[in-house]
């Protein structure tokens, strides 16, 4: 892995063990859950304006699963291939 892309993954790891970013998250999750509930939407716009809503929280929410699979691909290629 190049040092940039280590530094990358570095910095991403740091973020998501700070507190701070636990609390985003959970704050996030929550708002996600109220979007998610279609009992109060009046209409189709709505139901895509809310729909958008929640797939751009669902992004931030899962960022560091997204992140760690990135670095395990990143690793693996690093290896290179497994003689079987």
């Amino acid at each position: 892995m190049t040092p940039e892309l280590e530094t990358y993954f570095d910095n991403y790891n740091e973020l998501f063990n700070h507190e701070g970013f636990k609390q985003l998250i959970q704050e996030l999750s929550a708002n996600a859950q109220q979007l998610a509930d279609v009992q109060t939407i009046k209409d189709s716009e709505e139901l895509f304006y809310r729909k958008g809503q929640v797939a751009a929280l669902a992004t931030v929410i899962n960022l560091q699963g997204t992140i760690e699979v990135a670095r395990e691909q990143a690793e693996v290629e690093e290896e290179g291939p497994v003689d079987v």
